[in-house]
């Protein structure tokens, strides 16, 4: 029974190319994310009487096989497709089942999954897998926060959104001292974009398959992995990794935005050896707008709570 791995990062950090560069294996089989949808589920067992019966695990594979972001993987599952790959007990082997379907119809033979939002619940999923592996990618903050702000989700607020990042990153990093080398992989989203090769091919031994230069011609598989509605969400993946998506904040940024950021941020941004300044002065002005911005916020919530 082969054991799955799971990407997380920060949103924006690189999560997507990771996924399709591994996804681009001859072995490997990662779909498109889930966004907590497993979670959820799980949360709701009681509805499907905790899976005590076969007609309680066929309800709960049905309600699944109807979720956008199952039917979103463009491949055709069934209930009995699904339920005949199932290798482990509870909900971890649903969970396992869904993948391995997957992965069947790709023709590979192992699974990985990408969430972002797995950067919170890596005790669950080392509750459902208890030897599966963690892959933590890390881009720098103010990059991963500037690209957010181009975005419909996630953290709009520049120093929000660096003490998010600053914790968890923080966090997966210290489960990742806990998990071990054997367990919990790490890399840098400049690294990979700059010089994929050698990171991937580290990246293969410690998944336990062998190096395939074919994953990076993942480019020319979009299509195979990214539905046609979600493609404006990262519009460069059809092309080779673009280096100059590094260091976009050094143009981006006041003086006074990166140093507020790096006031939140700036010992995690140290710890993984990014840039920062030595003197944290000058921020007077990006702080006033910021907490202003906030002071508007909070009263915009109230007023609308009293409507």
């Amino acid at each position: 029974m082969t054991e799955p791995f799971f990407i997380v990062g920060f949103q924006r950090s690189g999560t997507t190319l990771l996924r399709l560069m591994l996804d681009n294996h001859p072995d490997l089989a990662i779909p498109l994310d889930t966004v907590g949808l497993w979670a959820r589920y799980e949360d709701r067992l009681a509805e499907y009487g905790g899976l005590a019966t076969d007609m309680d695990a066929r309800r709960l594979v049905t309600d699944l096989l109807g979720e956008e972001r199952i039917r979103l993987w463009e491949v055709p599952l069934t209930v009995d497709g699904v339920l005949a790959r199932r290798q482990r007990a509870g909900f971890p082997g649903i969970v396992d089942a869904f993948h391995l379907a997957y992965a069947a119809a790709k023709g590979k033979r192992a699974w990985g999954d990408k969430d972002p939002g797995n950067m919170e619940r890596i005790d669950r999923i080392s509750r459902w897998f208890p030897a599966c592996k963690v892959i933590h990618i890390v881009r720098d903050g103010r990059d991963a926060c500037l690209s957010q702000q181009q975005q419909d989700f996630g953290i709009h607020d520049l120093f929000a959104c660096a003490c998010a990042w600053r914790e968890q990153v923080e966090w997966v990093r210290r489960i990742g001292g806990v998990l071990g080398p054997d367990r919990y992989f790490e890399l840098r989203y400049e690294d990979l974009i700059t010089d994929a090769a050698p990171i991937l091919q580290r990246l293969c031994a410690f998944l336990g398959v062998a190096w395939s230069p074919q994953m990076l011609e993942y480019h020319h598989d979009v299509k195979r992995s990214v539905p046609d509605e979600k493609r404006h969400l990262w519009p460069l993946l059809d092309q080779p990794p673009q280096k100059d998506n590094a260091g976009r904040w050094r143009q981006a940024l006041s003086h006074g935005e990166r140093v507020g950021f790096e006031k939140r941020a700036g010992s995690v941004l140290r710890a993984m050896n990014y840039e920062t300044l030595p003197v944290l002065t000058g921020a007077a002005r990006a702080e006033l707008a910021h907490f202003v911005r906030r002071a508007v916020a909070a009263v915009k919530r109230r007023l609308g709570r009293r409507r």
